[in-house]
């Protein structure tokens, strides 16, 4: 009896084997690019068989497509917090800016966005539903925020999608660049908490209401 309960602890501690091939893939696929991973590859990572990845996925295509779809099912939500509309406004795109900096620019985060980019064309579908999920669904957020603000008379009048676009690069545009090149492999975080004062101040200067 206590041989039997053993075996079924270490059945439970085991991961399935589904979760094992999605991890082993996703950690290659970030590391060596769509062209630069074999079905042998993910085999060999997760310690399973190349059977046992062909009776869950069809083949390399479509486990990628299953990881891509499974990280745009979780994105979490955009980086307001819940009593944004009460707070001073300077203070709240500071806050917004440094969390938007620290989601955007951790290692993962940038990893995916060079695959995407560079599968694009070969999975247009996903690209799109990730700009959608991601890019997208956080301007949109923004835009919302400003436009109470703009009702308010804090903010000038304008089309506050578009000024959510420009605060977003402002805030994001120079480091991830770097990032994204691997000029920049550590970030100073307190630099660029300075830097997102400054991205704030100049935006506050553009369209603040006067």
């Amino acid at each position: 009896m206590a041989e039997g309960s053993a075996l079924q602890k270490r059945r439970r501690a085991t991961p399935p084997a589904r979760e094992l091939i999605l991890k082993a893939a996703t950690e290659a696929f970030l590391a060596h690019g769509y062209a630069g991973v074999s079905i042998d590859q993910i085999a060999s990572q997760a310690g399973v068989s190349k059977p046992t990845i062909y009776s869950h996925f069809d083949g390399k295509e479509q486990l990628f497509v299953a990881i891509m779809n499974s990280i745009c099912d979780n994105f979490e939500d955009p980086f307001l917090e819940p009593d944004a509309d009460s707070e001073d406004l300077p203070a709240i795109l500071n806050k917004i800016a440094d969390n938007y900096t620290r989601s955007i620019l951790q290692p993962g985060v940038i990893a995916m966005h060079r695959l995407l980019v560079a599968e694009a064309e070969r999975f247009p579908e996903l690209s799109r539903r990730y700009y959608e999920v991601g890019p997208q669904r956080v301007h949109g957020t923004l835009a919302g925020f400003l436009q109470s603000r703009m009702a308010r008379g804090e903010i000038r009048t304008g089309d506050p999608l578009l000024l959510a676009k420009f605060f977003a690069a402002l805030v994001i545009a120079p480091m991830r660049t770097r990032c994204l090149f691997a000029v920049e492999t550590d970030i100073d975080w307190t630099a660029l908490d300075r830097q997102n004062r400054e991205a704030v101040a100049l935006f506050l200067n553009g369209c603040i209401s006067r």
